[in-house]
Parts: C-alpha cells; sequence; structure tokens
C-alpha cells in the first residue's frame, strides 16, 4: 500500500463512511484515493472531529478473510505486530479494526517514498536502521505468518499453486532446488519479527527514520529477508546495497551481504508464486499474470548472475561458527 495520491478525484466510499462514523460520530470528513494496494483499497482521510480538533487517517478496505488467507495474509498478525513496534516509531498507530467488511484505520504517516528523496543512499541507510531495530527487539518473537519465512513460507505457498494449478507450478519447479541450497549455504537463524514486504510503497522516508507500513504479510522468519527483500523490490544497486548492509549491520560484512543478495531471489519467487494465488481472488484489477511473468524473468536473471554465483559460494565455504557470530549481532 503506497501512501501517495493518485489522480481520482475526492470521493465517498462506503467503507471510509462507515468507519468515521464508528471513530467519530457526527464527524464531517473528505477521502481521496491512495496509490498502490494489489490486495487491498486505501484512503487518505480528512476528519473534522471537532471546530478544533482534525485527525489525517487512512481507511484500508481488506481482502475478505477467506481470500486473504489464499495468499498468506494473517489479519491477527497484522494488528498485533503493529502495536508491538508502534512505541519503536515503526508503524502508525492502529485507531480500528473490523470484520464485516474487512476494514483497518490507522494513522496516515507524513512523509516521502524513496523514489521521491533527494539523498536516496541516506534514505536506505534509514530503512537500514528500522529494519535492525525491529529485527532487534522482537528476536525470539513466536508469530506464525503463512508466506514470513522464506523457507516453509515459499514452500507453502508453491504447495497451494500445484494443488490448484500443476502446469503452472511446473514453471516454477527449478526454483525450488536454489531455495533449499539458499537455505542450506545461510544456515540456522533464531527468528524475529519480518515484515515480509518491505516494497517501496510500504516504506515512509522521514527525515530522520523510516516507518514501515501494510504489515498484512507479518509474521516470523530469517531477519536477512527482509533486507534482501527491500533491496531487491526497490531495486538497490550494488553500492546502495552496502549502504543498506552497513546501516542494518553498523558495519559492512560480507557474508550479510551475500545473504542479502540470495534473498533477493527469493523475494522475487515469493512475489510471482504469491501473484499467481492473488490473481484468483477478483479483488483489485491488477495484471497478475504478467507480474508473474516478470517475477520469473527476473529470478532467472539473478541466478545467472556473478553477484548471485560469488554470494553463494562465499556462504557454503563459511564455517558454522563464523555464520553464528554474524547471527548474534542482532542479538
Amino acid at each position: 500500500m503506497t501512501q501517495s495520491l493518485n489522480n481520482v478525484a475526492a470521493c465517498d466510499p462506503p467503507c471510509v463512511r462507515q468507519a468515521v462514523a464508528r471513530l467519530w460520530p457526527g464527524a464531517t470528513w473528505s477521502a481521496e484515493p491512495l496509490d498502490g494496494g494489489m490486495t487491498n483499497r486505501n484512503f487518505k482521510v480528512e476528519v473534522q472531529i471537532t471546530d478544533r480538533e482534525q485527525r489525517t487517517v487512512v481507511v484500508q478496505e481488506q481482502l475478505p478473510d477467506a481470500l486473504a488467507a489464499r495468499v498468506g495474509i494473517h489479519r491477527e498478525n497484522q494488528v498485533r505486530a503493529m502495536a508491538m513496534v508502534l512505541d519503536l516509531g515503526l508503524a502508525p498507530e492502529v485507531l480500528g479494526q473490523w470484520t464485516e467488511p474487512r476494514v483497518l484505520v490507522s494513522d496516515f504517516v507524513e512523509g516521502a517514498l524513496l523514489s521521491a528523496v533527494p539523498d536516496r543512499v541516506h534514505a536506505t541507510a534509514l530503512v537500514g536502521q528500522a529494519l535492525a531495530k525491529l529485527h532487534k527487539h522482537t528476536q525470539g518473537v513466536v508469530m506464525t505468518g503463512p508466506i514470513s519465512d522464506p523457507y516453509s513460507g515459499t514452500a507453502w505457498i508453491f504447495n497451494q499453486v500445484k494443488a490448484e494449478a500443476p502446469a503452472t507450478a511446473e514453471t516454477f519447479a527449478w526454483t525450488m532446488d536454489i531455495l533449499a541450497r539458499i537455505q542450506a549455504a545461510c544456515g540456522p537463524y533464531t527468528p524475529s519479527l519480518l515484515h515480509s514486504d518491505v516494497s517501496e510503497g510500504n516504506v515512509i522516508i522521514l527525515p530522520d527514520r523510516a516507518v514501515l507500513i501494510d504489515w498484512e504479510y507479518v509474521g516470523a522468519g530469517d531477519p536477512y529477508y527482509d533486507v534482501g527483500d527491500f533491496a531487491e523490490k526497490v531495486k538497490l544497486s550494488s553500492s546502495e546495497e552496502e549502504a543498506l548492509l552497513c546501516a542494518y549491520d553498523g558495519v559492512l560484512v560480507p557474508t550479510s551481504l551475500a545473504m542479502a543478495r540470495l534473498y533477493r531471489f527469493v523475494s522475487m519467487l515469493r512475489e510471482a508464486l504469491w501473484s499467481v494465488r492473488a490473481g484468483t481472488t477478483g479483488f483489485t484489477e491488477f495484471d497478475y499474470v504478467s507480474y508473474a511473468r516478470a517475477c520469473l524473468a527476473r529470478m532467472r536473471e539473478i541466478a545467472q548472475s556473478s553477484e548471485f554465483a560469488d554470494s553463494l559460494h562465499l556462504l557454503e565455504s563459511t564455517n558454522q561458527g563464523e555464520m553464528n557470530d554474524l547471527r548474534q549481532r542482532h542479538s
């Protein structure tokens, strides 16, 4: 979900009317659609509560629970996680949530997307610091997310696709061996809370920090997955990757950079499989088929790159003691 306005005129969606009536009976308001949202619809809402009190919020109309479960969304995780990290300054405050219809209301975060900031490297470092804070403060958390873990989650959604569309799943069969090799190379880890969808639209850049929004896919997993997921989804260059990892670890560590680079492949694999599933929900108008094909092409490009091969070789030749030392940096 992207907190930037699109070109659609001010509107009167039923979900907004109901949300405002529940939270602030009698208040006046105006709403504008927000860009983004492949499995939700979002509105920036200016609420005039009293003559002296005004509040700007986001009203998110969400997938019904049955459809959400198909793509790995666990609603209870979303609200619980946002409350857990609110005091860390990593998420907006949730003001209300309802099931009929599925709506979540949160504070609007005033900031910029990565593509709109003048200093991209500095903004990337802020994201690295935010992810480090998230993962350090939630290490050892127990929160099962259907697809948050980069391995069991990816296997889960692959098996879902395989059960419904065997021919489609066959086009991804070659990726499973690579996924297993990445898992062996990265080794065991203590799970932390993962945002699990660190796309540009889900990261709001403020002058001194980054805030994460749209926590629909949150759950426990390998911290370095979030790092690689962000690097891939915003298409960081090699030097920007290094800035991200330096901010995340406090110093540039070759093995952590290697893990992030391997997770760029996993990020695209999960996105492609997710797109196949999401295309069956019929919730928003989006070309899921083309997106899945683009992700598949990008996976092949990553797998054939020298950076991927070098990263895999480095981790496979690193002893377990060194890997354990790296993992301890965030404990």
